[in-house]
């Protein structure tokens, strides 16, 4: 690494506000008005349920201390010899720019081909890997899995690649997901995951686990549509601050994430204890995103998530690593995908198979499409 984590603090330290470290400010998703005067705020946009777009900030102080944490990650996970392409939204969303100055702070290279098929389609993108030698991919899993597919299209071996490592992002899946999708590439798997107004809320160590960053963020979680807190898995709630600050009533008067107020996310996750429980023996809590609240179809358990139905699918040894799942009524309608030539896209015995494990599990409706590989994207796009 070109600076070594410490000498990152105390570079960005130093160009840091006075302060608390933003426990005191306009939350995110404070309305402009807030904001309106600050030369030190970077914006972006978050959409609803309903598909409504929404402006979100980040001072610089804010913005730097993401920066910090992200780089702080990625110096266990990439080298100075490391070739990265970062295959995630830039436009009016603040993962990308992001990701790509904490990989610079690493030292790594970056190709940044963000996610837009008229600039940089996924063609173009393979023809970039296989030119520089990326080692590293950072992207959503499906992307991943599209692009190991096109390679197989051109008769290559992903698994020939110089790709060492997939750092999934943007979308939330299955840790059996990732571990396919990284063994398409003959790779290993790693997370990250922010909201769409707090960039780095967590990160990976070195059990593959998601801690939260809580030296500067409070969470917890609530059951959607009420006001208590639930005990294991809810919506994220995030507030600025330590497990020392303070907790402060949200009023009217005073915005989401302010002041150490609770701020809804609009994820849905699973949080664990601070009680050291993870392999690597942080004690910080250990988080699974489980996809947006929106998208959630209710059981007599609880809510389900479509991350839920990707876990049992991909308990099956047959599949690929492909999944989409449908919204619908009391359910969701899937499409999982076999390796091309497989019997078993036509078999009937493992579509019910998946769909009654589902069923037994979760408490919810499925109908459960299966595909080769070959043919995901014409049954999907």
């Amino acid at each position: 690494m070109a600076t070594t984590a410490s000498g990152i603090y105390e570079h960005f330290l130093g160009l840091l506000g006075p302060g608390d470290g933003g426990a005191h400010r306009p939350g995110p998703r404070a309305g402009a008005e807030a904001w309106r005067g600050s030369a030190r705020a970077r914006y972006g946009e978050w959409s609803d349920a309903a598909g409504h777009t929404h402006p979100a900030f980040l001072t610089r102080d804010e913005w730097v201390r993401n920066q910090i944490d992200l780089a702080r990650c990625l110096d266990g996970l990439l080298s100075e010899d490391d070739v990265v392409i970062v295959a995630v939204p830039y436009e009016l969303s603040f993962v990308g720019a992001e990701v790509e100055r904490a990989i610079e702070l690493v030292g790594a290279a970056v190709i940044g081909v963000g996610t837009s098929d008229t600039i940089c389609p996924l063609p173009r993108v393979l023809d970039l890997m296989g030119q520089y030698g990326a080692t590293v991919l950072v992207c959503s899993a499906t992307v991943a899995a599209r692009l190991a597919a096109l390679a197989v299209a051109r008769g290559q071996r992903p698994a020939d690649s110089a790709v060492r490592l997939v750092v999934t992002t943007g979308e939330a899946s299955s840790a059996e997901r990732r571990e396919r999708v990284a063994a398409l590439w003959g790779a290993d798997a790693s997370e990250l995951y922010g909201t769409a107004s707090t960039p780095t809320v967590a990160v990976p160590c070195a059990a593959g686990a998601l801690h939260l960053c809580d030296h500067r963020l409070r969470a917890a979680v609530r059951t959607p549509g009420a006001d208590g807190p639930a005990a294991f898995r809810g919506e994220l709630l995030l507030a600025f601050g330590t497990a020392d600050t303070p907790d402060t009533p949200d009023t009217p008067d005073a915005p989401n994430g302010a002041n150490g107020a609770a701020e809804p996310t609009g994820q849905f996750v699973e949080l664990g204890p601070a009680d050291g429980g993870c392999g690597c023996g942080a004690r910080s809590p250990v988080l699974a995103p489980l996809g947006r609240v929106a998208e959630l179809v209710g059981s007599a358990s609880g809510p389900v998530s479509a991350v839920d139905v990707e876990r049992i699918v991909f308990g099956f040894p047959e599949f690929a690593p492909y999944f989409a799942a449908e919204l619908r009524p009391g359910g969701f309608t899937v499409t999982c995908a076999v390796p091309d030539g497989a019997a078993a896209a036509a078999d009937e015995v493992l579509r019910q198979a998946v769909e009654a494990e589902v069923r037994r599990g979760l408490g919810i409706d499925v109908d459960v499409r299966i595909v080769e590989a070959k043919d995901w994207e014409a049954v999907t796009s």
